[in-house]
């Protein structure tokens, strides 16, 4: 006899109790609150359930912080304060928290929101101060109200915020005019009927020329923001539940957009991602959808920017894709690959796929069965053997423990990185990055207890090898705190110190190689402790990457610069130090050459 299972749906998240009282499966509703979830005979499908090794990477003293309410699409490291580590930023219930490394409130932190937040952070300049601000929307329970926030490193409201708009998932930051400053990307969900829109604000909380742009149906997702035209200027990607738009950054509509979907399928949380697959220097447009009739099976597009579909595309998986697709070299054949998991609630019969842009399975794939994979793969060398593997997030708890999970670039798994959480991971993806600045990789995560307390638990592990910078390919969700969905603009790079005796006076070196292509060293010395920016302009003067922004010691460094999103062409960089022995100024050229 099967059992109907019937589920009333009045949040945004919600949880199924199985047969076994240890073993607990959320199931999550799509943005038009329908689910996906097993109908058969409970005692021939069992719950999956699994104990974990607990000799696992070591934790940051100090963590977990353990905060009421519930996080989603994970946080952010940031530079907050003038020590050489980042700061910890996680949206958690109807708070925006900050952290040092050590556990520590950032001062100012935390802040208190009107709504629950709505993604993650994102970090970046929006009002041309020279200084990054902290920007975070909230919602109530239906997305039709809310605040959207930006606030400086020091807690203070930026002038003009908050701005009254139910702003839904992770709000973007894109410089769409070039000016220096970036604007504010984030959606609206309506009702009666259910459709959205798209709003752009500038840094003082105006709304940009042209915005906000209507869509015929509810926000599916963040929005993606880039160049897929290649004249140099973003257009601004954004999901319905039906489709798929592209807009100029006047509000103006490509021509092929929208892209309606015509499989049955519908759009739920699986953001785009922006890249160039076939090495034209035009970037196409990725994303996952999911049916909600029929086999409930999930589909993953590529776009051409007329919006045509890319040959061999789409792909199917078993069950519905909600989870960016993140692009990388995952099997070191010079071809472009995309990874992405599917979810389904109640039992282990996930998996994760992996295709290169061409449509062709890679060996070992698809991974499974996993419990439900809800966010962006992670990738990135973890364990220094040269190659990528990937860190997804889990829909279970057991006896109120969960984990994150880590499979080689073959798809075998990886003991030693499956680390234990306080309630599940689902959708928080992981960060990748060298926190406190010793050249050791360390990993930042989430878990959200789901029975009893309803708190998040956010880690800092020590991977204990050496971080590569280089080998990191989304180091945060959507690849950068600006959380754009470009892949290749990761925001960082690798520093080391290469000699910590003091040179006689500040130098910066000319890069090499140059011409490079896709990446060069950048070298400079420091004769005094000051504070460092290292800046790379285009021809026109417009800054497109800030390599560093830190106090940094006297000593010798070498930064490492891609330029995998940029076009060939003149680049210049420019050392500003800012110390005891006066202001040192240098500017020099480069050249890439595709």
């Amino acid at each position: 006899m099967k059992n109907l299972i019937l589920i009333f749906l009045m949040a945004i998240s919600y949880t199924a109790l199985c047969d076994e009282p240890s073993k607990n499966f959320r199931i999550i509703p799509d943005v038009m609150n329908k689910v996906l979830i097993f109908e058969n005979d409970v005692n021939s499908i069992r719950p999956y359930g699994k104990v974990f090794d607990a000799d696992t990477l070591p934790i940051f003293t100090g963590f977990p912080k353990v905060v009421s309410g519930q996080s989603v699409e994970g946080g952010i490291y940031c530079q907050m304060d003038a020590d050489p580590e980042y700061e910890i930023v996680y949206g958690i219930g109807a708070t925006l928290q900050a952290w040092n490394i050590d556990g520590s409130n950032v001062t100012g932190w935390p802040k208190t929101l009107s709504y629950n937040a709505q993604g993650a952070p994102s970090y970046g300049d929006i009002d041309g101060d020279g200084e990054a601000e902290i920007v975070i929307g909230s919602a109530n329970i239906t997305g039709t109200t809310g605040s959207l926030y930006a606030f400086e490193k020091d807690g203070t409201p930026v002038t003009g915020f908050p701005v009254t708009i139910g702003s839904a998932r992770t709000a973007i930051l894109c410089d769409l005019d070039l000016n220096g400053s970036m604007e504010i990307i984030t959606s609206k969900r309506l009702s009666s009927p259910s459709r959205g829109e798209i709003y752009v604000f500038k840094g003082d909380g105006t709304i940009y020329p042209g915005w906000p742009q209507p869509m015929d149906h509810v926000p599916a997702s963040s929005s993606a923001a880039g160049d897929i035209t290649g004249d140099g200027i973003p257009e601004i990607i954004s999901e319905a539940y039906t489709g798929l738009y592209v807009w100029d950054r006047n509000g103006n509509p490509l021509t092929g957009f929208p892209f309606v979907l015509s499989n049955g399928d519908v759009n739920s949380y699986s953001s785009p991602v922006l890249v160039d697959v076939n090495g034209d220097n035009i970037r196409e447009i990725a994303f996952g959808s999911h049916q909600t009739g029929g086999a409930g099976q999930g589909y993953v597009y590529i776009l051409k920017n007329d919006g045509t579909i890319l040959p061999n595309w789409p792909k199917t998986t078993t069950y519905w894709v909600y989870g960016p697709p993140v692009f990388g070299y995952v099997n070191d054949d010079n071809v472009l690959d995309l990874v992405v998991g599917d979810q389904i609630g109640g039992a282990a019969v996930d998996q994760v796929y992996a295709w290169d842009v061409n449509g062709n399975v890679l060996s070992g794939f698809p991974i499974g069965p996993v419990n439900a994979v809800n966010n962006q793969v992670a990738l990135g060398d973890i364990d220094n053997d040269g190659k990528l593997e990937l860190i997804i997030d889990d829909n279970t708890q057991d006896n109120g423990m969960g984990k994150y999970l880590a499979f080689n670039h073959d798809g075998s798994p990886i003991p030693q990185w499956t680390l234990p959480t306080a309630g599940t991971t689902i959708f928080n993806m992981p960060c990748l990055a060298d926190v406190n600045n010793d050249g050791l990789l360390d990993m930042v995560g989430a878990g959200i207890t789901l029975f009893g307390s309803n708190q998040t638990s956010a880690y800092i592990w020590n991977s204990g090898v050496n971080y590569d910078a280089n080998k990191i390919v989304n180091p945060v969700f959507q690849f950068n705190v600006r959380h754009n969905g470009v892949y290749g603009d990761n925001n960082i790079v690798s520093v080391n110190n290469i000699n910590t005796e003091v040179p006689s006076g500040f130098t910066l070196k000319q890069n090499y190689p140059n011409p490079f292509n896709p990446k060069t060293v950048i070298s400079y010395e420091l004769q005094v402790t000051g504070k460092i920016k290292l800046n790379v302009y285009d021809v026109l003067g417009n800054e497109v990457a800030t390599l560093v922004n830190e106090n940094k010691p006297a000593g010798s460094y070498q930064v490492s610069f891609g330029g995998t999103e940029f076009s060939s062409g003149v680049y210049f960089y420019e050392l500003s130090v800012n110390s005891s022995a006066g202001l040192f100024k240098e500017t020099k050229r480069m050249l890439l050459l595709k």
